[in-house]
């Protein structure tokens, strides 16, 4: 069996597709970096900075001179095994802070090569522990970081031979808009570990005249998953109902 684990890891790091998700101060984006042994994330970890912030004029040698020089360390966590596929959070802590900073989420897909497919450096807010979610028939890595009032990083995440999906829930806020009255807008999140379970997604309606939350009305939105693909299966409106804006 550990053979066979090896094979479909090596498999995975040859063929599969592994999109990395970065959220920096500055905005951030998608890329898509080779795999690194875990040294390469652990060692010295503000090199690991993606917003160019850390010794910006420095020569590569200078910056890893800086590097080495501050206090500065990491913290491995298993998130899930997912089959073969071992997937972890890897936390960043700074300045002997005793809250990590920074966050990534790495897969490993061979004997020491692990894939970043999620780097966040908080703008507001701070990172948490991801977690393994069940969505229908399909097994999900989630993270929520960065809530602050009423945003956060949200993602989830299906893993497997393929690489990486993250889901898109444009499909969703695109079915919802089409049932929202006129005169107000709508605002909703996916909140996988409430919504998952009913695979439906209640999106909430305002007034932007009045306030930013807490009107009455919700568009309920049910979906399903087909491999790694969100689709909206039956679309409602209800102008009596609450929606669970805490």
């Amino acid at each position: 069996m550990k053979s066979l684990g090896l094979i479909l890891l090596l498999t995975l790091s040859a063929v599969a597709q592994w999109p990395r998700i970065v959220s920096i101060p500055k905005g951030g984006g998608v890329d898509n970096p080779p795999p690194h042994s875990l040294k390469y994330f652990t060692e010295y970890p503000r090199l690991r900075d993606e917003s160019g912030d850390f010794c910006p004029r420095c020569t590569p040698e200078q910056r890893l001179a800086e590097a080495r020089q501050e206090k500065a360390q990491t913290d491995l966590r298993l998130v899930a095994m997912l089959g073969e596929i071992p997937v972890y959070d890897l936390f960043f802590y700074f300045g002997g802070k005793v809250e990590p900073e920074w966050k990534s989420l790495l897969v490993r897909t061979g004997p020491d090569a692990y894939r970043e497919i999620y780097h966040d450096q908080p703008t507001e807010g701070k990172v948490e522990n991801s977690f393994m979610i069940e969505a229908g028939e399909s097994t999900l890595i989630g993270v929520v970081d960065e809530v602050y009032k009423q945003e956060e990083q949200e993602h989830y995440f299906l893993i497997g031979p393929r690489g990486v999906m993250r889901l898109d829930f444009g499909p969703v806020w695109d079915a919802a808009q089409k049932l929202v009255p006129d005169g107000e807008v709508m605002r909703g999140h996916v909140n996988g570990r409430r919504n998952f379970p009913a695979m439906a997604i209640p999106v909430g309606l305002i007034d932007p005249a009045r306030n930013r939350c807490c009107g009455k009305g919700v568009v309920t939105v049910a979906i399903k998953l087909d491999r790694g693909r969100v689709v909206v299966v039956e679309t409602k409106y209800d102008r009596d109902a609450d929606y669970p804006w805490n």
